[in-house]
């Protein structure tokens, strides 16, 4: 608020009933969970108190009480968290009113769109690590598996932020891969990372930022994926060598934006002994308004590996959720950790590799009682296990293969899927039963997204 000018902007939050990143409760049960808070601009926005701040709209009220609770109308200010609960296929609106102590008006609302399942599309990344293809299928029944056009790097993952695909070529790939959902998955702008940088994971920050680890450089590339040419593709980097081990490089991996942070893990392996652990993996803490570091949270588990899925968050309380597999020739020395946001402290594992039975490197949480992890054996056996992270019990077996086993996700319709050597396989999580016969996706699935 400045220049006493009415600022009448608005933002439509869409989310897909039952994706974890924005639908709390991570159930598919015809409603949209979605946290919110109000905060009031920082001093170089709004100079002095507030003298009036008003919420309303049939979705506000939980809002407009977190309101009422603050002890002032101080800039920098936030409410606590309030839940605005949106049934499935509807919307519902919140409108925000403000005035400063100088006259100053602003007006903001907020669009929550909760999305049903029965629309929801998967994009599988398939490769035989020479060739990398993309396949599509619709996530309910009749599936329809077909192959895209499109071509991909053969080492890639996938990301999706609005009406975006954003494939991060990895090894000997070295770019970013935008493609339109809309538009057949077209390619909109495919641009470098630098050569042998090996990206690995990307987090967009806002239409024009965005952020990309860079596994075998030190430093993390800011980019704009809005740019209409590669030209102005990256905006800048953050210098993340002061938390490498001794070989200079710390192994940025998989990141997380919680509000105006960034979190971004370090794995810290030392590549001169065949990428082994060198001790505690750590999280970087960076605030996207300044891209200044914030402060570096020692983690208690090694090699905090994420393949596919990138950091969860956990379905109560929004925790970060890690996958620790420290020696993957060895169980014992890892597990699952969870990293509290606002604290920036470790809170220790939610379950560790002696009850998964095996070490994790890939999971994903359904609820606060019920998750699924992809275990390896000592024998280099693959499993697929249901666990409990209430209670960090044994975990029970679901699903066995003497291959690698690339990708566990959770679907928009409550099912967890697998990327399996022999195609895409479809767990019921009401009955740890894995469904019928493999899709065929053409090459073996390694990474699954889902888009509306």
């Amino acid at each position: 608020m400045a220049g006493g000018v009415e600022d009448r902007g608005g933002v439509t939050l869409r989310c897909r009933d039952g994706d974890p990143s924005c639908d709390v409760d991570a159930a598919a049960d015809g409603t949209c969970l979605i946290t919110s808070r109000v905060c009031i601009g920082p001093a170089a926005c709004a100079s002095e108190p507030l003298s009036f701040l008003r919420v309303r709209g049939r979705a506000g009220a939980a809002l407009a009480a977190a309101v009422g609770g603050l002890p002032a109308l101080d800039p920098g200010r936030c409410t606590t968290p309030a839940s605005v609960t949106v049934r499935a296929g509807r919307a519902r609106r919140v409108r925000v009113k403000a005035r400063g102590g100088d006259g100053t008006r602003d007006r903001d609302r907020l669009r929550v769109v909760c999305e049903g399942a029965e629309s929801a599309r998967a994009l599988v990344v398939t490769t035989d690590f020479e060739t990398g293809l993309l396949a599509g299928l619709r996530v309910l029944r009749p599936h329809r598996p077909r192959q895209l056009a499109t071509r991909i790097h053969a080492d890639a993952v996938l990301r999706v932020h609005g009406g975006d695909v954003f494939v991060v070529n990895r090894f000997l790939g070295d770019n970013v891969q935008i493609l339109n959902a809309a538009g057949g998955f077209r390619t909109r702008l495919q641009c470098s990372t630098g050569a042998g940088s090996n990206p690995h994971d990307l987090v967009v920050a806002a239409p024009d930022k965005a952020y990309v680890t860079r596994y075998d450089r030190s430093a993390l590339w800011v980019v704009d994926p809005s740019s209409s040419g590669c030209a102005g593709f990256q905006r800048g980097s953050i210098e993340l060598g002061a938390v490498a081990d001794a070989d200079g490089l710390p192994e940025l991996d998989q990141m997380a934006l919680v509000g105006g942070r960034l979190f971004v893990t370090a794995q810290r392996l030392d590549r001169r002994r065949g990428f082994a652990p060198t001790g505690p993996s750590a999280l970087v803490v960076i605030d996207t308004t300044t891209d200044q570091v914030l402060q570096v949270v020692e983690l208690q588990g090694q090699n905090a590996f994420g393949d596919a899925s990138g950091i969860q968050r956990h379905p109560a309380g929004g925790d970060l959720l890690l996958a620790q597999a420290g020696n993957v020739f060895r169980t014992g020395d890892g597990g699952i950790e969870r990293v509290d946001p606002e604290a920036l402290v470790s809170r220790g594992m939610v379950v560790t590799e002696e009850a998964l039975g095996g070490s994790v490197t890939d999971f994903v949480l359904l609820s606060p009682t019920k998750g699924y992890a992809v275990v390896i054996d000592e024998s280099l056996r693959n499993f697929v296990v249901s666990f409990d992270p209430s209670t960090g019990g044994a975990a029970t077996r679901v699903f066995a293969s003497q291959q690698f086993i690339a990708d566990v996700t959770r679907a928009p319709d409550g099912t967890v899927w697998l990327a399996t050597r022999a195609g895409v396989r479809i767990v019921d999580p009401s009955t740890d039963q894995v469904r019928g016969r493999p899709l065929d996706v053409g090459l073996p699935p390694f990474a699954i997204a889902f888009l509306p």
